[in-house]
């Protein structure tokens, strides 16, 4: 009997993934051709390709990955133009997306292979604070799929929680808020199955050890058998100092991918240890030869230069196992 492969399941910060037409209902305007910036069908065909190029990249040579989310995307059709104008229009993705509350319409996607999984059901979470005034963030999408092979329900969690370009202490409450409403949703499966498998995924904009993740979302390296908590294998790689963004000269985790514990059983898909991977090939690095500096290659840099880059974050993943 030949063994199945394994289900790869990956993530990506896309940065500023915007299509070239103006959305009159959204803050859009610095991506379109006649901005600063020029945003128009060349730069944009190229942001495909290079999204598609490290989306190929996670499982080279063995096909595409399963299930993907994303992030700091503008709409569906940019999912859409991804996967017809590419190499991934082999898979037949289907696609889904927030439609989310961010001014700019910065939005979370998702993409499956529907000979893998079958679609169960798509919701939205708001985790916007309303006890904050004049403040809005992007909704969480929330996916339920169901694993054709084991025919076991799987839920997905794509998340971008808010940033801290007004400060980290500042915003801190903002992410610990989207933790206690993707948390909540959690405990409500697992009341209804002990057992239940759940993926977090996205760029969180926090550290594993700061508080939204290690202590709202109970998220670490080794969670206690019988608990609730849950497991996040990139928990110790900024101890090597590595990460999947780099800021002020070092490097951090900020994109994760988080599982139940039910992963960890022997029953249906398993995720088995040193499966998580962080993209990091030369392609999607920037080297600076004079500093030894090296860093993701964006697609703008300081003063809206244009370098042609992929984006300001490295792609995540993991391998589920039969």
């Amino acid at each position: 009997m030949i063994a199945q492969p394994p289900i790869t399941v990956m993530f990506y910060n896309v940065e500023n993934f915007f299509d070239t037409v103006d959305d009159p209902k959204t803050q859009d305007e610095e991506y379109l051709p006649t901005s600063e910036l020029q945003w128009d069908d060349k730069k944009y065909n190229s942001k495909i390709q290079h999204i598609a190029q490290v989306v190929d990249s996670s499982v080279a040579g063995i096909g595409l990955p399963d299930v993907v989310g994303f992030c700091e995307i503008e709409n569906k059709k940019v999912l859409t133009d991804l996967i017809n104008n590419s190499q991934l229009k082999i898979k037949k993705y289907a696609v889904l997306t927030s439609t989310g509350l961010d001014d700019r319409g910065i939005n979370v996607g998702l993409i499956y292979n529907p000979l893998v999984f079958d679609f169960v059901e798509s919701k939205e979470l708001n985790v916007t604070n309303t006890d904050i005034a004049n403040y809005k963030t992007r909704n969480v999408l929330f996916v339920t799929l169901k694993c054709k092979s084991t025919n076991e329900l799987i839920y997905f969690f794509v998340n971008h929680w808010p940033s801290r370009r007004d400060g980290e202490k500042e915003t801190e409450p903002r992410r610990i808020y989207a933790a206690k409403i993707v948390r909540q949703k959690i405990d409500d499966l697992q009341k209804l199955n002990a057992n239940v498998k759940a993926i977090v995924m996205g760029d969180l904009n926090d550290y594993p050890t700061n508080a939204s993740v290690l202590t709202t979302l109970k998220a670490n390296a080794n969670p206690k058998k019988a608990s609730n908590e849950l497991l996040n294998p990139f928990f110790n790689m900024e101890k090597n100092k590595d990460g999947t963004h780099y800021d002020k000269g070092e490097w951090h985790v900020f994109d994760h991918i988080i599982m139940s514990q039910a992963f960890m059983q022997a029953k249906g898909l398993q995720f088995k240890p040193n499966t998580a991977f962080v993209l990091k090939k030369d392609f999607v690095l920037f080297k600076n030869f004079k500093t030894g500096e090296v860093k993701p290659n964006r697609t703008y840099g300081y003063g809206n230069k244009y370098y042609n880059g992929y984006s300001d974050h490295l792609a995540v993943y993991i391998q589920l196992s039969f």
